[in-house]
């Protein structure tokens, strides 16, 4: 199932339900445990909840190449959410501040919006991991001659992919994402949540595929 697996789909449910939490008062119980002393606020909330995704990934049995990749979406979509407070937002943003923003998206019915930063990120994440993986074989020919310039290629190729898949509206799946994430049975949470990951995936493809033709 590739970008949209179980263990991605995990993923995307613990950044919704960051909202979700954020909205009841409650996003200090998702801070990393190791989060106190120096280390900023949002580096505390994204280790913890990707250290409890990962959990949830492992309990079920689900992990993957994708789902590795989507852990990596999941604490880089905290970190840019935690960026757009504005005037002191970014990584040394006050608690109360971070949670008011994550609460916004629940409150607002705006949970497709995370959905879509998370796609964002999924989608950079994945496409970086592949093309490092395959370019070496490329270095030192005609196509590519030196170490930089294949460096450069992978970042013109990720920043098409954001360019391009943060373009991509899911403003329609608003109601498919706050009923399944209001599901009290987890399984049928994840169940729904996959529709809605499976059907964004579906689009940022298609997104990709007609900026390429």
């Amino acid at each position: 199932m590739g970008l949209s697996d179980t263990a991605t789909v995990c993923c995307l449910e613990r950044l919704l339900n960051a909202s979700a939490a954020a909205a009841r008062g409650g996003l200090g119980e998702l801070v990393s445990p190791g989060a106190s002393g120096p280390r900023a606020p949002a580096i505390g909330l994204a280790a913890g909840i990707k250290d409890d995704a990962d959990r949830r990934i492992s309990q079920r049995g689900v992990s993957s190449r994708y789902g590795d990749i989507a852990l990596q979406a999941l604490g880089s979509s905290i970190l840019e959410l935690a960026g757009q407070i504005g005037e002191g937002g970014g990584l040394q943003v006050a608690p109360d501040r971070l949670q008011t923003h994550l609460a916004g998206f629940y409150a607002q019915s705006r949970l497709h919006s995370l959905t879509s930063t998370f796609l964002v990120h999924d989608f950079e994440h994945a496409f970086r991991y592949f093309v490092a993986r395959d370019i070496p074989q490329f270095v030192g020919t005609e196509a590519l001659p030196t170490v930089a310039e294949s460096v450069q290629l992978q970042d013109r190729i990720a920043g098409t992919c954001r360019l391009v898949t943060g373009g991509v509206d899911l403003g329609d799946s608003e109601g498919e994402t706050r009923g399944a994430l209001e599901q009290p049975d987890p399984e049928q949470r994840i169940r729904l949540l996959h529709g809605v990951l499976r059907d964004a995936v579906g689009r940022g493809l298609s997104a990709l595929a007609s900026a390429g033709g």
